[in-house]
């Protein structure tokens, strides 16, 4: 290349550059980047909000576990027996001796066994077939005996004039296309 075209290039590599570094971003570039740190922001302060809903929801179980299990402690003293060497059994308010709380019910045994027992035992279960599955079965089967019917031998002689009998085809007649009566193509 001769020194006239690289001064070209160079310069119009220069002014390229000089016209880049001075554009201008895109009208609203500033607000759809701000937009975007915000609701990322947002996002984070939904997650840390739900984790703390969670966190607030687990400690609330575990004092109403504690609690439920700690006996209520009265501000009356309680009597000592001093006699008593067994404590005593406790009595429970309306509850007949003898009596047996409702147990849940459940189902025998053997229903649990029988619903798990409906799967199949093999796997992929098979299926009836269907018409083109049976249509092919078909076709494969005519095929089989086809070649097991009985082949040409070479004793038959093929040197003879094989003749086939005439064909005869009855002449097609095509009648013209006549209006139905009383269209006589009037409108």
């Amino acid at each position: 290349m001769c020194d006239k075209q690289e001064d070209f290039v160079r310069d119009l590599l220069d002014a390229a550059l000089r016209s880049y570094s001075k554009a201008e971003p895109r009208p609203g570039l500033e607000q759809r980047v701000i937009a975007g740190v915000r609701a990322r922001q947002r996002s984070a302060d939904r997650r840390w909000a739900a984790l703390g809903a969670i966190a607030l929801a687990g400690a609330m179980a575990v004092v109403v576990v504690v609690v439920t299990r700690q006996p209520w402690q009265s501000s009356r003293p309680t009597p000592v027996a001093k006699v008593a060497v067994h404590p005593p059994e406790p009595h429970i308010a309306g509850a007949v001796p003898g009596a047996q709380l409702p147990m849940p019910h459940r189902p025998p045994q053997s229903a649990v066994r029988r619903a798990r027992d409906t799967r199949p035992q093999q796997f992929p279960t098979p299926r009836p077939l269907s018409k083109q599955e049976k249509l092919l079965l078909a076709y494969a089967k005519a095929v089989e005996d086809s070649r097991a019917a009985p082949e040409v031998t070479s004793t038959q002689n093929f040197d003879q004039n094989l003749e086939i009998p005439p064909l005869s085809i009855a002449a097609i007649t095509i009648e013209p296309l006549a209006p139905p009566d009383g269209a006589g193509g009037q409108n």
